[in-house]
């Protein structure tokens, strides 16, 4: 489950939308700086499924942060055993 204190990979895919990778599970965090809604959802695959359903070739690695560093206290976290379709 993912937390405010989860440590994970932020990749930024130009746009409104970061693929996030921790050690359990992959996210897709929509950034309000890029009118996104703030939301953090379950991604089930992997980082080059996620680049292929965005329709891009790379992502520029932000490094690895906390979600609370990296996305603020705001941020709306996924519900534990919500799953994405």
């Amino acid at each position: 489950m993912i937390t405010l204190d989860t440590v994970a990979t932020f990749i930024w895919g130009y746009g409104q939308k970061f693929f996030i990778e921790t050690s359990d599970n992959n996210y897709v965090w929509s950034d309000p700086d890029y009118d996104g809604d703030n939301k953090i959802t379950p991604f089930k695959g992997t980082y080059n499924e996620w680049l292929k359903s965005e329709g891009l070739l790379f992502g520029r690695d932000k490094g690895d942060h906390t979600i609370r560093g990296y996305c603020g206290e705001d941020v709306h976290l996924p519900f534990e055993g919500y799953i994405s379709d």
